[in-house]
Order: C-alpha cells, then structure tokens, then sequence
C-alpha cells in the first residue's frame, strides 16, 4: 500500500476527494496531553483501500481539517478505530462532531471471543500476524520532524488495522453476531459522553465531609477550576492543586482576606483569581440549599442469601459467555446483576431481557431467579464441574 505525509490543506482535500468509492476508512491519531487541558493533535493516520496517509497539522501553517471532518460526517463512509474513545474526544473537541457511523474493532473483538479489552498489539500479533514497533509508542508526537521510523509506525497502525477491521467483519457475519454490537457502538457515538460538565468535577474529589454547605463550595471551587482550566488550555492542578480544592471549601472563606488565611494558597493563586474564586463560592453560597449537593447513602451490605443469588448469577454468566465465546462485559454488567438480586428493577426491565442477550444468558438467568434452574456438581473433563439443569 501507497504511504505518504500531507501538510497543507490543499493536500488534505485532495485526499479527501478520493472517498468517494470507499466503504470505510481507517483512522487513528496521535497525541499529547500532558501539558494541557484538552488532548493536543499532533497526527492524524487514515488508511483507504489505495493508500495510508499521515495528516500533520502542525508541520507548518495551520491546516483546514474541514475537509476531513465533512467525511467523518458522512454517514455512508464507516470510520474505523481501536481503541476509539481517546480518538473521538480530541475530534469532538476540534469540530463539535462524532464521526459516524464509526466502528470499534476493540469492541469487535470483543463479540468474537478475544477477552476484555485486548489490546492493538495484540490483535495486530493473532490476526494480522505481524508485530508492532513498540519502541515509537512513547515518543513525543508533538517534535518536529518526525523520523521515518515514527512514521512507519504511525502508519502501520491503521494498514493493519484494515485487515483486523475485514476479518473481524468475516468472524462475526459467520457467528450472525451483527446486532451484538450495535448498541455498543451506538452508546460510542453518543457526543454527551464527550462533552466536559464541569458541575461534576468535584465528584472525582476526596473530601472527608457529609456537610451539604462544604459539598457546595466544594462543588463551585472544582467547577471554577475545571472551567479556569478550560479556557486557559493547562492541566487543572496547574490552576489549584486538589488538597488546595479541599482545603478551599473546607475552610469556607468569605473575602479574599479569609482565602488567603489557607495555607500555602497565596503561592497557588494570584490575587485576582482569589477574587474570583471567592465570588464563585459566595454565590453557591448563596443559593437555596435544597440544591446543595449531598453524599449519597452508604449501601448496605447483601444480606448471605442474596450475595450467593449473585455469586450464583455471575457464575452462570460466565459459563454461558464462555460458551458463546463472547466477553461476559458485553452480556451483562455486575451492576446489572446487582439491581435484580437487590430488587431495584424486575426482570423485564433488565437490559438481559431481551435480544440477543436474553438468547445467551437471559432466558437461563429468568429460570434462575425462577428456582426453575439449579447447579449440581458432576464429573467434567475428568474432574468436577457445575451443572446447570
């Protein structure tokens, strides 16, 4: 396959022209993160059925990536990732727009019986049979120029990546296992999942409190952080390490006076951003106090008989999983599990309910909580092993 370097915009929608007679194309990037708030693009890798090209918008002067992101639009034109979390988040955050439909062959795999979450190397090793340069992995995408060998690695990526993409494709049409996947890739696309709430980034904060009042200055000091961070483009410790976060709200300052009053805070920040925290937490203060955040109740331990309905549950959904040859993940989660055991929800309305995960594990788990199914021990391949009748 053809390999080549686009780094002017003329270059990259002339590429993009050429879409026209392709069912799908390959896309992965590469990036950096450390020094910033959002994800830095540093290179795009896309491969058609002709050629694998590297996309580089930094090379020199700034590129259209419009273009690329009309045909990420294109909903006749499957994009293909690994992995593509990561990959969705910077393109969501440069263009407001999920390519779709996309297809993530990670969650393929998956389907077809190659373990949690297998990785690229992996993959590229059982499927492709080949081996991946790992020596590029944690280079800094963000130097210029890049070396050949960056780019042959960069490259391979998504030249293998079509391969996996075609047998994958081939195992799970054999398997009929189309609508498996479905709803997995529908829930990738969904853009909520990308965007960044701030009003939550205090949920990810280790405050030793109950106190609804501290919880809400909590809440406006991280949500003041998060969107300082933002607009600035740094990582959010950069602005205000999290003890100093805690401590804020902990201490519950009025004036800039009391704020200055925690210590170490004045090397932290300066004094207009102490102004302006001090009238973010004044004016959380200041709202009714039925909106104030609460912990929620601890969960009570199960009681024995209901932990071993569980245990029983995840045993036989491992068991049905394994003989389906699919993740137990994508059957059903624990929590799943949990909110039936726990009478939270009935059965009918369980996501095992119905479908293809009914057909795998729902019907048996139905029988289960029926008393209609039950395990015995008997001799398997030469040992023990559970029964289900």
């Amino acid at each position: 396959m053809k390999t080549r370097v686009i780094t002017t915009s003329e270059d990259l929608a002339q590429f993009c022209a050429t879409f026209g007679d392709e069912q799908f194309i390959t896309v992965d990037t590469e990036f950096i993160r450390e020094r910033t708030y959002f994800p830095q693009l540093c290179l795009m890798q896309v491969a058609t059925s002709k050629e694998a090209v590297a996309i580089d918008p930094i090379a020199g002067p700034e590129m259209d990536l419009q273009p690329l992101y009309a045909a990420f639009a294109n909903e006749a034109l499957v994009k293909v990732f690994h992995a593509a979390k990561q990959d969705i988040e910077i393109f969501v955050h440069d263009s407001g727009l999920v390519p779709y439909p996309l297809y993530d062959t990670q969650i393929a795999a998956m389907v077809c019986g190659y373990g949690e979450s297998i990785s690229y190397e992996n993959l590229v090793r059982d499927i492709v049979g080949a081996s991946l340069d790992k020596a590029s992995r944690f280079t800094d995408w963000a130097r210029r120029p890049l070396s050949d060998r960056q780019l042959v690695y960069a490259l391979d990526d998504v030249i293998h990546l079509r391969v996996i993409y075609e047998k994958l494709q081939e195992k799970i049409a054999a398997g009929n296992r189309a609508g498996w996947i479905e709803q997995e890739m529908t829930d990738l696309a969904d853009i909520t999942k990308y965007r960044v709430d701030s009003s939550h980034a205090w949920m990810r904060l280790k405050a030793k409190t109950r106190s609804p009042l501290v919880l809400q200055l909590l809440r406006a000091a991280a949500q003041w952080r998060e969107e300082m961070a933002a607009q600035k483009n740094v990582p959010r410790q950069r602005i205000l390490k999290d003890d100093w976060v805690v401590q804020v709200a902990t201490q519950m300052p009025q004036t800039v006076e009391q704020l200055q009053e925690v210590r170490g805070i004045s090397g932290q920040l300066s004094k207009d951003n102490m102004t302006v925290l001090v009238e973010a937490l004044n004016t959380a203060r200041a709202l009714p106090k039925e909106s104030y955040p609460t912990v929620p109740e601890r969960i009570k331990p199960m009681p024995a008989a209901q932990e071993a309905c569980l245990d029983q549950l995840k045993l036989l959904l491992r068991q049905k999983c394994e003989d389906a040859n699919v993740v137990p993940r994508l059957v059903a989660h624990k929590n799943d599990l949990e909110d039936l055991v726990r009478g939270r929800v009935t059965f009918e309305k369980s996501p095992i309910s119905h479908g293809w995960r009914y057909e795998i594990f729902g019907a048996a788990a139905e029988a289960l909580l029926a008393g209609k199914l039950t395990a015995s021990v008997a001799e398997y391949r030469g040992g023990y092993g559970l029964v289900w009748q």
